[in-house]
């Protein structure tokens, strides 16, 4: 019997490298993430490691794992509503299906789970409801579907775990509590709710009456089914010790360094030295949105930055953080998708970190304006 392992990480501790260093390469092997960087990432990874990608060995974006393996070899058995058996062509990656509400009316556009038009539009699969379609299906369907991986794959490897939200955790859920499929996950549980693209769920995971969910309720979600490894890695090779330390007094997530680079973090205040951090191109100035906005380049939102790394950077706060330096800062009262971003900015960086305060930012902004 198959006994999956789920391994919690902190960022910049080496997810990736850990997943290719674990990979046996003469076994059947799918690894798969959420985005087609985190793929490339992998795929280097593993051939850093294994001097190519092993024969059986196939690196996936999560869309392409469930098209590939979950859905299109079924077709001719799944049912949608009443009707049997589908004909696609693909997997449609630039429209999103209609809600079923727009500004809380109905709206006309929506198909219902009963039509195919819920999952298809012009032949194509709906990405975002892939995993929904898979779920809908029989006991009977989900066995042979499961069945299937068990004759094709030895070993299932998950990256950023944390990435996989709605209806694509309840079927990777599904799968890793399948007893017979060995399953090796990785995530950092703090990088979750951080999206590098506009489209993110309402619902992260499943839990009743909850939208976010605390890191000992996300365990809960895999007790009995899996081991839990919150101890291998715990340290960031990226994040020097002195913005690892501010991070735990001020955000409350425990991440330590195994960086050996002194690095240092910096509040800018003084309108010469804002200036001059703001022009300098060497460093990243990462905005909670609208970064595009900015000709103080190089710049980048603070969701979009994950999976990156910057010798240094500036992050201008929100008014959320503006009292982010004071001593009786506290981010209990704050929401994880309000701590998960400025948690995924402050640790992009390997070696200068500043800040500016929105405030101070405003005297400045008009300067940094595009045209």
């Amino acid at each position: 019997m198959a006994r999956s392992t789920i391994m919690l990480a902190v960022a910049g501790s080496g997810k990736t490298r850990y997943i290719a260093n674990h990979l046996n390469p003469t076994s059947k092997n799918l690894v798969i993430t959420y985005t087609r960087q985190n793929v490339s990432n992998l795929k280097k990874e593993i051939h850093n490691i294994h001097g190519e990608i092993p024969k059986n060995t196939q690196v996936l974006t999560f869309a392409s794992f469930v098209y590939r393996w979950l859905l299109k070899p079924f077709e001719p058995i799944l049912i949608i509503g009443g009707s049997k058996g589908l004909i696609t062509t693909g997997v449609e990656i630039n429209k999103e299906p209609e809600p079923q509400r727009i500004n809380g009316e109905p709206n006309y556009k929506y198909y219902k789970q009963n039509d195919y038009r819920h999952y298809i539009y012009n032949r194509k699969y709906y990405s975002s409801r892939m995993s929904g379609l898979v779920l809908a299906q029989s006991k009977e369907v989900k066995k042979i579907i499961l069945g299937r991986m068990l004759k094709f794959c030895d070993q299932l490897y998950i990256d950023e775990l944390q990435d996989f939200m709605g209806k694509d955790f309840d079927l990777l859920s599904l799968i890793i509590k399948e007893k017979n499929i060995n399953v090796f996950a990785v995530g950092d549980f703090h990088q979750h709710s951080v999206s590098k693209s506009n489209f993110s769920t309402n619902k992260p995971f499943s839990k009743k009456g909850k939208t976010f969910i605390s890191r000992d309720e996300y365990k809960a979600l895999f007790k009995g089914a899996v081991d839990i490894d919150e101890s291998t890695l715990i340290n960031s090779r990226r994040v020097p010790e002195e913005i690892c330390s501010f991070i735990r007094n001020k955000l409350e997530i425990i991440l330590h360094s195994s960086s050996t680079i002194k690095g240092r973090y910096e509040l800018l205040e003084d309108d010469s030295r804002i200036s001059e951090v703001m022009e300098d191109t060497s460093i990243i100035k990462l905005f909670y949105n609208d970064s595009r906005k900015y000709n103080c380049l190089p710049t980048i939102n603070w969701g979009y930055s994950k999976g990156d790394t910057y010798e240094k950077a500036c992050i201008i706060l929100t008014k959320t953080f503006a009292a982010l330096f004071k001593e009786d800062f506290s981010s209990t009262h704050l929401s994880p998708t309000q701590i998960n971003p400025l948690y995924v900015a402050m640790t992009r960086v390997t070696n200068e970190l500043y800040f500016v305060k929105e405030n101070d930012f405003k005297r400045h902004k008009k300067k940094y304006m595009r045209l």
